[in-house]
């Protein structure tokens, strides 16, 4: 059994934490310190914005990319002060001694569930530097000490259907959006595919599991025939969901993400592109999913940040899923960053959802992208990337 430490948060004037091992029963509580609302109010010039592309008003994602760059996550040294300004704020000493004290008990790290308030749902915590010394001269990224997950709301796992046994991989990878041009909004993620894509891998590594049966990486992308009606066939005795394209999220102002939706080939009636929700995923009986699911899209995991949580993420739990890895803010592509991070991060989040325990895959990877970012700084290894990708359990 992986020792958990259960980590709450709730909100009220103040905000408070409360946590405690799973397999024991001696929780604690704690106040936060006031400076955790300055250190929040950091986030929005950090991250890009969590605005679907269809949202009103919504940044342009060039001017929020230019933005995000010129924030605490465009260099190493602003990265840490970010880092350890959250650590300081939301966790309370004693959740880090009791880390510390677990990891030296149990000879591996432990896994740290959060369980975001509606204000803290964009932190990103694999950013967080804690402090081994009192007085924080000595510090540690948080992924050093712990495998980080979200932990899906009570009624959720109560309501959730058992998983769908099987054995293929489900792979959407940048399907065609029916109406919308590659160079548009809705338009293509990964640009025009070639031959010697990095993301060939993912063909080679799964070859005779896919779905779609694929015999070469450019059959796989940019797909015209992957719909909702494609989608509940193909995932009928899946192991997995592999998704990578457009996510549209509610609006902030929403009680909840119902309407957040993601983009397949699906056309209504009139031919027009008609996007499939979490409410409609809800709603169709027939549509049930695997145990390991990744949704690879702008704000696919920012269920957590409504007042009656519900999203794309949560949706898919509800469905069978386990596990879902899904993005806390808008991915910038790989024509924004050098290096390929959108790739690298779809390729380590497949390995992961194969491992034993996905959660500790994803986690040591993230440390190590952590660990090469505050080292040189290079764009393939930006934590706009890497640090929005977080696993939603049950």
């Amino acid at each position: 059994m992986i020792p958990t430490l259960a980590l709450r948060y709730a909100e009220a004037e103040s905000c408070w934490a409360a946590w405690g091992w799973t397999d024991r029963d001696r929780p604690e509580a704690a106040r936060l310190h006031p400076r955790v609302l300055p250190a929040l109010a950091q986030l929005r010039p950090s991250v890009l914005p969590d605005a679907g592309v269809d949202a009103s008003g919504a940044e342009p994602i060039a001017d929020a990319l230019a933005r995000a760059r010129r924030g605490p996550l465009g260099d190493p040294a602003g990265t840490a002060r970010l880092g350890e300004q959250l650590a300081d704020a939301l966790l309370p000493g004693p959740v880090v001694l009791a880390l510390l004290d677990r990891a030296q008990q149990a000879g591996r790290r432990p896994r740290l569930r959060i369980h975001p308030s509606p204000g803290l749902a964009r932190v990103p915590w694999p950013l967080l530097r804690v402090r081994l010394t009192a007085d924080g001269s000595r510090r540690a990224p948080l992924l050093d000490l712990a495998d980080l997950c979200l932990g899906a709301p009570a009624d959720a796992v109560a309501d959730a259907l058992p998983p769908e046994p099987g054995e293929g991989l489900v792979a959407v990878i940048d399907p065609r959006v029916p109406g919308f041009a590659a160079d548009s909004a809705l338009g293509s993620v990964l640009g025009r595919p070639h031959p010697d894509d990095r993301l060939v891998a993912l063909v080679d590594r799964h070859r005779g599991r896919l779905r779609p049966a694929v015999d070469a990486y450019p059959e796989l992308v940019r797909r015209r025939d992957l719909d909702r009606d494609w989608l509940r066939g193909a995932l009928a005795g899946a192991a997995r969901l592999l998704y990578l394209g457009h996510v549209s999220v509610a609006g902030a102002e929403l009680a909840t993400g119902a309407t957040s939706s993601m983009h397949l080939c699906c056309v209504d009636d009139a031919g027009r592109h008609r996007p499939l929700s979490a409410a409609e995923l809800l709603a169709d009986a027939g549509m049930r999913f695997p145990a390991r699911v990744a949704l690879l899209g702008c704000g696919s995991g920012t269920d957590l940040g409504y007042p009656e949580p519900m999203g794309l993420a949560l949706a898919a739990v509800l469905r069978g899923a386990e596990l879902v890895t899904a993005a806390s803010w808008t991915l910038p592509t790989d024509a924004a960053l050098e290096g390929e991070p959108l790739r690298r991060l779809v390729l380590a989040v497949d390995a992961a959802h194969d491992a034993a325990d996905p959660v500790a895959a994803l986690s040591a990877w993230q440390l190590e992208r952590a660990e090469a970012w505050a080292a040189a700084g290079e764009p393939a290894d930006s934590p706009l990337v890497w640090a929005a990708a977080l696993t939603h359990v049950r």
